[in-house]
């Protein structure tokens, strides 16, 4: 296929709302009001097209924003966001590769004193998932007219995400032969990132099909 496989995700690169809201487990709306508050500075904040997004960098500023980060003021709060930033930026590949290494990142003013690793280090596990969805999902004009498959067959996510909430982990991995657990879990976090919108969807007739890698779609009209 033409995509090409990613292999990172660097610190700059921009994380669209719904997906910081997968790696993170808070809401887009919790996001979108950090954004609204001034809470996430405005350094961290991009446009992709039409639709906010944010830097990678800023994904565990989030996750501690809607935590812990609600307990301080919003001057410390603001201070523990670029103790955050700064933190994220020095050590992003070893993060990446080691999300516990902010396990002693710590948040100090006066008496005050707050742990800011345990959402660094989920926000960046959560992150590495979403980077694991990106290796494993494509979207090639050639193939099923560019909607989101898993790389390697004509499987779309969001059949995957259908099929694993009707008939649950096992059976749709039965429907699927060609798919990992890996694929199915990449595929619904993708699915939840990237909603269908007006597409119709797919019966469970069409599962065995989508999971051959050669079929011809004009040959079963």
């Amino acid at each position: 296929m033409p995509t090409s496989t990613v292999t990172e995700i660097a610190p700059s690169k921009a994380i669209l709302i719904n997906e910081a809201a997968v790696a993170t487990g808070v809401s887009a709306r919790q996001i979108n009001r950090l954004i609204d508050d001034a809470v996430l500075p405005k350094s961290v904040c991009v446009k992709v097209g039409t639709r906010r997004a944010i830097r990678a960098f800023a994904v565990p500023m989030v996750s501690f924003g809607a935590s812990d980060g609600t307990k301080l003021s919003k001057g410390m709060r603001l201070e523990a966001m670029r103790m955050i930033e700064k933190f994220a930026k020095e050590n992003w590949p070893r993060l990446r590769d080691e999300p516990e290494h902010a396990k002693l990142l710590r948040f100090e003013s006066g008496c005050v004193m707050i742990s800011l690793g345990d959402p660094v280090s989920a926000a960046m596990a959560g992150l590495n998932k979403w980077a694991d969805a990106l290796r494993r999902i494509v979207e090639d004009p050639e193939v099923r007219g560019g909607i989101p498959i898993v790389r390697g067959t004509r499987i779309s996510v969001h059949e995957i995400a259908d099929a694993l909430s009707s008939d649950g982990l096992e059976i749709t991995l039965e429907d699927f032969p060609a798919l990992s657990r890996k694929d199915v879990e990449a595929a619904v976090l993708y699915a939840k990132a990237h909603p269908r919108t007006g597409r119709p969807r797919a019966g469970s007739s069409c599962r065995r099909l989508f999971c051959e890698k050669t079929v011809d779609l004009t040959d079963v009209a």
